[in-house]
C-alpha cells in the first residue's frame, strides 16, 4: 500500500513520459475527505491522509521516477438549469440550500446540484426548465456559504421607567 501524507499535490502539472500514469477516480464528494482507502485504476492500494482543502481534477498525489497518481473526478447525475434572473437565482439556491444540498455555478452560469427527482419535479414545476445531465461536480464550482457573526448594542425602550438603562448587548450567529 502507498501511504500519502498531506498536499503532495500538484494541480494539473505535467509528468515526464517515461512515467507510467494511475488514476485515482473519486466521486464529487469524496474530494474533501481526509483520511481514506482506495484502490487505483491500475489496481494500487493506498491510503491518503491530508488537510481539508479539497481534491481537484487533475491534482497529482504521488510522483516517483516510475510512476504517478492523478485524482479524476468522476462524472455524477445532476440536475442543470440557468436562471432567468438574479432574483430566481437566490430564491431557488436559498430552496436548494434549505434541502442541505451542495450548490454549483458552472462558469456559464448554470446551476447544477446531485440529481434528485423531487427536486427536479420541483424545479419543473415551478418553470426552473431543468435538465437532467452528467457532469463533473468540481469545487472549483462550488457555492460556498460562510458563517458570519455580527454584534450589535441595541437599546429597548420600555413604556414603565427602568432603574438601569444600560445597552443590552445581543450577539446572534448564524
Amino acid at each position: 500500500m502507498i501511504r500519502i501524507f498531506g498536499k503532495g499535490k500538484f494541480t494539473n502539472s505535467k509528468i515526464p513520459e517515461s512515467v507510467e500514469e494511475d488514476t485515482l477516480e473519486l466521486d464529487w464528494f469524496e474530494t474533501s475527505k481526509t483520511i481514506f482507502r482506495k484502490t487505483t485504476r491500475n489496481g494500487r492500494e493506498i491510503g491518503v491522509r491530508k488537510d481539508s482543502t479539497p481534491l481537484e481534477d487533475g491534482d497529482i498525489l504521488y510522483l516517483d521516477e516510475s510512476f504517478s497518481i492523478r485524482v479524476r473526478i468522476k462524472p455524477t447525475a445532476c440536475i442543470v438549469f440557468k436562471p432567468k434572473s438574479h432574483k430566481d437565482m437566490g430564491v431557488i439556491c436559498f430552496e436548494i440550500g434549505n434541502k442541505h444540498l451542495p450548490i454549483f455555478i458552472s462558469d456559464e452560469g448554470e446551476v447544477l446540484v446531485e440529481y434528485e427527482n423531487p427536486l427536479f419535479t420541483l424545479l419543473d414545476r415551478f418553470g426552473y426548465e431543468p435538465r437532467k445531465e452528467t457532469r463533473k461536480l468540481l469545487k472549483t464550482h462550488a457555492l460556498r456559504v460562510n458563517k458570519h457573526e455580527f454584534k450589535t448594542t441595541a437599546r429597548i425602550k420600555l413604556k414603565h421607567k427602568i432603574q438601569d438603562e444600560s445597552p443590552i448587548n445581543i450577539t446572534a450567529n448564524q
